[in-house]
């Protein structure tokens, strides 16, 4: 064949083209900006030369879309797998299923794609346990795999097979640790860049060509300016939830301002401010987005007015607008449908908002993520848009504890002697189409939430495993939706969604409804009445359901309680709910009967959790004084109106205007580019990039980006000098902390615990989300076999039904996540606080460095505490030991403070000999440490420091100091030096040691707190 053929040219080289059919290939929207030809250019050559590729990059940044590029480029199969905390190798390798004529042999994803010549994607790899990476080392070293799990046969790989990995960075995305380097040393490592602003403008421009480029590098600027307060910790913290905000949450903002400016502010809400549950968090970005609007003349589309959110509804035409959404109708029955669902679905003006907002989402065909408190229903909206479309909704409910085919579906018995491949409720939802609801999100672990990152993406399709007999991903059905639902995080020990998953949503905080105007409209929609019918019973019922929620607010009742109590739309409409039992059998109910009846409803709804009898009591009370300040004869009469309607059945009323087929509301959208106002007066150059490194041209001042403060990133963050997809410099944040010290009279810092967290938030949240997982438990993966069960083992029943084996065919494997695995270690940091040591880069290096080791220790319950010492009266008679924090003191605001004051001052005392120290801080751990480790950070030169590293080196002190040392690991205790100084000390005095010195103080966070987890991993036992 000619070249022309069977060749294809991509930056200047030549790739082969695939003879056969490809198979299915996901659609990527590729733009060749200078990033995206500098990272094909790095994946093209180990590619054709057949090497293991592992793609590490930010999320959004395209490692799945640059191979799903190249392989339609040259029409070459490409297989995907998501792997997670439970994959087994037979999830790759393959495994037996059962057909009518017997056992046929099924091949994994990885057994295909060597069959085949494909392109194997293994989807963060790093997710999945090391033991398992290891069974594949054969594939990754020899280019070959023996089935084990069944014939024993080898496959040797067709030509145009590749292995590529992708994973994000391990630093800065949670529940991602570095792959080992005994599989890591296999992979030609490469690191994709994020896009520099200027390419983001052009890739947008390039999908998005409706809209004008200077509205693009604003919304570029927007994006930039909201993750740099997400990476700052100005917005978000008090969630305890990652946020991030890239590449993707830009598209979805381009999609839907094509053709529509006018709703500039509005999107701009949904996609960066919705998101935060707190006002101060959405306060902050509102005034950032507003700010950037005004300075580059958008500040036309600011719009303070608060808006009337209107319903409209075609069924000829057969489309729904709520609000600016337009959702389609479809069906014969859409007149019914929408009269079901607003029935279904009590739309009152404290839902309008989300409810605007979710279907803009689904517009767009966007998965959305609905965030609440505890006392809100999120799935609500899901079933009422369900009920829109005409939907089923399938329910994933996930939680703690589940296996990954409880979800996908697995081998299940099917009668006498049979065994046949049952779906799980989500493969089942797939196949049928509809709404998946996925709940629980919050409750389940990363091996079951990180498994739905292909369906999640742009791909929009699910692998099954070899068991279920298919080869070909099942993809999401045209017109099916995705909803997730989680409750809000209360405290960091509790697990939720990785940022980087989180990042595939459009993601909502629904508030729960509090205003008397929506509770009223609910009340009135549950007993079937229109609007102000009934007001004496809806009327009693608000109130006190209002009183009740109140006195729980402010813990006038429970306030003995650790946890106050909750009133919600739950208990209200559980309250309403036995109203209208009692008025649906109004025979012989008399105005006494009736008070009896709402104070039965009362009891049950709210009183009776209540433990406290005097508080029980008070409840009481108020809801008879509120009975007596009622007509009971009205309030009978309009009994009697519910129960009529009760008797007949009658469906609830629609809540709120709803605009019938109203022709002036239908024109026809004008056609052709869309116009945007801009002011003049504020037109501006372009954006200032201030990052000449990485291709920015135009410039307005250093401060255009970041302020004043932080005098832009100088070229690093973005694109290759780390620190995520805006980035900080580390080193910058030492120099802005210094400009806020004062003179050095007393030897201390000279700055407040404010001052301090002002500055290096940012550093403490990089090095704890970076390390927290570092000291996460492994997962283990007990394998074991059951006479019962519910998921079938084909290889040990084949076993069995060939007399050969016994009945425990049902496969019982645990993934196991030991929490305790930590119980019984503590850390206990010693710091030299001579005036010696008082340097201002090592001071602080140590103080950012212990104060987030404690974050992380903290995190993971381990007992940790920090002494400092020194001669303070400097008369060489006594050693001064300043506990700064106790072993066993618990962690919190005030230990905060106390740690920061006592690290931050007293550095004026003389330096000791520290060998005499030793035996007493050894003292100092618990009687229930197992594990004890000792952190001494120091120059270690002795109370009289030497001319040179020698006489250092052969001093009284440094031979005391080496046999103290000694002697303490003798005795059990772990010893960690931290040389601080140029002379590197501790190499020479302790078998584990940094030396920190004035090129590499500002890493000292990060490795002082993977040192320590190294410790605790090597040496721990339960």
């Amino acid at each position: 064949m000619s070249d022309s053929v069977d060749f294809i040219e991509l930056e200047g080289l030549r790739l082969p083209v695939f003879q056969g059919d490809p198979g299915w290939i996901p659609q990527t929207d590729i733009v060749l900006t200078p990033a995206t030809r500098a990272n094909l250019r790095k994946i093209l050559p180990p590619l054709l030369r057949g090497h293991n590729l592992l793609l590490v990059g930010d999320a959004g940044v395209g490692k799945n879309a640059l191979i799903y590029y190249i392989n339609a480029l040259r029409k070459h199969p490409t297989i995907r797998y998501s792997f997670n905390e439970d994959t087994l190798p037979e999830d790759l390798v393959g495994s037996y299923r059962i057909q009518p004529g017997g056992f046929v042999w099924s091949d994994g994803a990885l057994s295909a794609a060597l069959r085949q010549g494909a392109t194997f994607v293994a989807d963060e790899m790093n997710l999945a346990s090391p033991e398992v990476l290891k069974r594949f080392q054969s594939v990754f070293t020899e280019r070959r795999l023996q089935i084990l799990e069944g014939d024993g046969s080898v496959i040797e790989p067709h030509r145009g097979f590749s292995f590529v990995a992708t994973q994000n960075p391990s630093e800065g995305f949670e529940g991602r640790k570095p792959l080992p380097r005994e599989i890591q040393k296999y992979f030609t490592t490469v690191y994709l860049d994020p896009y520099p602003d200027e390419e983001l403008v052009s890739i947008l421009a390039g999908l998005y060509n409706a809209i004008p480029e200077d509205v693009l590098r604003t919304i570029v600027r927007i994006c930039r300016s909201v993750e740099e307060l997400v990476v700052r910790k100005k917005v978000g913290t008090r969630d305890l939830e990652r946020f991030h905000f890239n590449l993707r949450n830009l598209k979805r903002l381009a999609a839907r301002l094509e053709g529509q400016p006018e709703h500039l502010m509005l999107e701009l809400n949904d996609i960066f401010i919705r998101p935060f549950r707190t006002e101060e968090d959405r306060a902050l970005l509102r005034e950032t987005i507003e700010d950037v609007l005004k300075e580059d003349g958008f500040g036309s589309y600011i719009s303070k007015a608060k808006r009337r959110i209107e319903i409209h509804v075609d069924i000829e035409g057969g489309r729904i607008d709520i609000g600016r959404a337009r959702l389609p109708l479809l069906g014969s029955d859409r007149q019914e449908r929408v009269e079901r669902a607003l029935g279904n679905f009590a739309l009152v003006p404290a839902r309008l908002d989300v409810a605007e907002a979710v279907a803009r989402s689904l517009q767009f065909k966007e998965n959305v993520l609905l965030e609440s408190d505890a006392d809100v229903e999120p799935d609500a909206y899901a079933r009422f848009f369900a009920d829109l479309a005409g939907l089923p909704v399938h329910a994933i409910s996930l939680s703690r504890g589940m296996h990954t085919s409880d979800v996908l579906g697995g081998l299940k018995p099917a009668g006498k002697d049979q065994v046949e491949w049952v779906d799980g409720p989500l493969t089942d939802g797939l196949r049928s189409g509809g709404v998946l609801l996925i709940q629980g999100l919050e409750a389940a672990g990363p091996e079951l939430v990180e498994k739905m990152n292909m369906l999640m993406d742009d791909a929009r399709a699910m692998s099954l495993p070899a068991e279920s007999g298919e080869s070909e991903p099942l993809k999401l059905k045209d017109g099916a939706h995705v909803f997730g639902v989680k409750y809000f995080r209360l405290q960091k020990t509790t697990p939720t969604v990785s940022r980087a998953f989180r990042n595939r949503f459009s993601a909502f905080v629904v508030p729960p409804v509090v205003d008397a105007e929506s509770l009223r409209g609910i009340i009135e929609h549950a007993l079937s009445l229109e609007e102000g019918e009934g007001s004496s019973l809806t009327t009693l019922i608000l109130q006190y359901h209002v009183f009740a929620r109140t006195k729980a607010e402010k813990r006038e009742i429970g306030a003995t309680r650790m946890q106050p109590y909750r009133y919600g739309l739950t208990n209200l409409l559980r309250f309403v709910d036995l109203v209208g039992w009692a008025a649906a059998e109004p025979e012989n109910l008399t105005a006494e009967k009736l008070r009896e009846a709402i104070s039965e409803g009362a009891s049950i709804a709210y009183i009776n959790e209540i433990g406290d009898p005097p508080e029980r009591q008070m409840m009481l009370q108020a809801l008879e004084k509120m009975l007596d300040g009622t007509d009971l004869n009205t309030l009978l009469r309009e009994f009697e109106s519910v129960s009529k309607k009760k008797s007949l059945n009658l469906k609830p009323p629609v809540k709120g205007k709803v605009n019938w087929n109203q022709e002036e509301h239908w024109r026809d959208a004008t056609t052709g580019k869309a116009s945007w106002n801009r002011e003049p007066q504020k037109l501006k150059k372009g954006i200032n990039l201030n990052t000449p490194e990485t291709g920015g041209s135009t410039k307005e001042g250093e401060d255009a980006w970041y302020g004043a403060d932080t005098k832009g990133n100088k070229g690093v963050g973005e694109p290759g000098q780390g620190g995520g997809a805006w980035g900080y410099r580390t080193e910058e944040l030492y120099k802005e902390f210094l400009k806020k010290r004062r003179p050095l009279w007393s030897y201390n810092l000279g700055v407040s615990l404010e001052e301090f967290i002002e500055i290096f938030a940012p550093e403490l949240e990089r090095v704890s989300l970076d390390l927290e997982h570092l000291l996460d438990p492994d997962v283990q993966i007990r394998r074991r076999h059951r006479a019962e069960g519910s998921r079938v083992d084909a290889r040990k029943y084949l076993s069995y039904l060939s007399g050969k084996g016994d009945d425990r065919i049902f496969d019982k494997t645990t993934i196991r996540i030991d929490e305790d695995r930590l119980r019984g270690v503590e850390v206990l940091f010693a710091l030299n606080k001579g005036r010696r040591i008082f340097n201002f880069e090592y001071s602080v290096a140590v103080l950012v460095a212990i104060m987030s080791a404690a974050e992380i220790l903290d995190t993971h319950r381990i007992a940790f505490g920090a002494i400092g010492y020194s001669d303070l009266t400097n008369q060489k008679i006594d050693i001064d030991l300043q506990w700064h924090k106790l072993i066993d003191d618990i962690w919190g605001p005030d230990r905060q403070s106390e740690l920061f004051h006592g690290l931050a001052a007293d550095w004026h005392g003389d330096t000791v000999s520290e060998f005499q120290i030793l035996d007493e801080l050894s003292t100092m751990f618990s009687a229930d440490a197992k594990t004890r480790i000792l952190v001494m950070s120091s120059d270690f030169r002795g109370a009289r420091a030497r001319v040179t590293v020698e006489k250092d080196l052969s001093s009284r002190d440094t031979r005391e100091l080496k046999e103290q040392i000694d002697r303490l690991e003798s005795r059990g205790i772990i010893m960690l030096g931290v040389g601080l100084g140029p002379r590197n000390l501790s190499q020479a005095l302790f078998r584990h040691h940094l030396s920190i010195t004035d090129v590499n103080y500002t890493s000292l966070p990060s490795m002082l707190a993977q040192e320590i987890s190294s410790l605790i991993h090597r040496y721990h036992e339960i």
